[in-house]
């Protein structure tokens, strides 16, 4: 017997009652049970189920929970990656270690508790605040510690390659950390639910010492219109990794999801502008957050 896997096997039962769901209402509109039990054609069939069960269906995960209004969430983008899926087991020695690592990187994170801090302590801004995403605050000094072949050492997690920030003014508070790695398939935390993501096509302008994006990733972007900025294109970037552990910020995803929802724009949305050209804007919110 053939086994159905990946992500349409999660949405199989969900997609089959919606199926019944709708074969049902065909068979209630086209016919109708006399007394006797036998089957006729109807001129007021009563359907099986109703097209606002079948819709509801659709709109929600097939158990009657109806789709909620995401305010763009569900429209964010982050690089190429593997699909998180329901966290993997763990054995104890790395549930214990995972505990260990998850606690330190809240006191790193904690230890440059907004933005202010984060530029006393010499980090500088790369990209654009994004909602779902933050204001990274990178750490050039922190480059040579990336996750290798090994599973981080907490000298390695004490030294992440950036600090995540709400915002852009100096009262932004931290709200997590971003790693990246020195080689292409990291080992990373213990256990294997840490799920690494990549960038391609960057083209990236050093300017007032931050690292603008004016073009954004993952684009179409040509050397043609990274030159327009006298920028670099980087193809692509190595593996990187966020990681969401400061309170308040926690991710209902994980802590490793590539984007958080605590992470909003100021009128409580994602929406964002038009990604392709970006220019030298301190945010892709749409409502204007700086």
């Amino acid at each position: 017997m053939s086994v159905i896997e990946g992500p349409f096997a999660k949405r199989l039962p969900y997609a089959l009652a919606i199926a019944a769901l709708a074969v049902g209402y065909g068979i209630g509109q086209a016919n109708t049970t006399t007394s006797s039990g036998a089957a006729t054609p109807s001129s007021a069939p009563t359907p099986a189920v109703t097209p606002a069960q079948i819709n509801e269906a659709l709109s929600g995960n097939g158990l009657g929970i109806t789709a909620i209004n995401d305010r763009g969430f569900g429209k964010l983008e982050n690089g190429f990656q593997h699909k998180h899926t329901f966290p993997l087991p763990l054995t104890s020695a790395q549930q214990t270690l995972l505990a260990h690592q998850m606690n330190l990187t809240r006191e790193v994170a904690m230890s440059l508790p907004t933005m202010a801090d984060a530029v006393r302590a010499g980090l500088r801004r790369a990209g654009p605040f994004s909602p779902g995403l933050g204001t990274h605050m990178i750490s050039y000094a922190n480059y040579g510690y990336g996750a290798g072949k090994t599973v981080l050492s907490d000298e390695q997690i004490k030294h992440p390659l950036a600090w995540i920030y709400d915002g852009t003014k100096p009262t932004s508070k931290v709200t997590g950390l971003f790693y990246s790695s020195l080689v292409t398939n990291p080992v990373g935390f213990a256990g294997p639910n840490d799920v690494w993501h990549s960038h391609k096509n960057i083209c990236t302008v050093f300017k007032g010492g931050n690292v603008e994006a004016p073009l954004g990733a993952d684009r179409d972007a040509t050397k043609a219109q990274c030159d327009h900025y006298g920028g670099v294109l980087m193809r692509a970037t190595g593996p990187l990794l966020h990681v969401w552990t400061v309170p308040g910020y926690e991710d209902d995803l994980g802590p490793f999801a590539h984007n958080n929802p605590a992470i909003t724009c100021t009128d409580g949305s994602f929406q964002e502008i038009d990604l392709n050209n970006i220019g030298y804007k301190l945010s892709t919110c749409s409502d204007g957050t700086e």
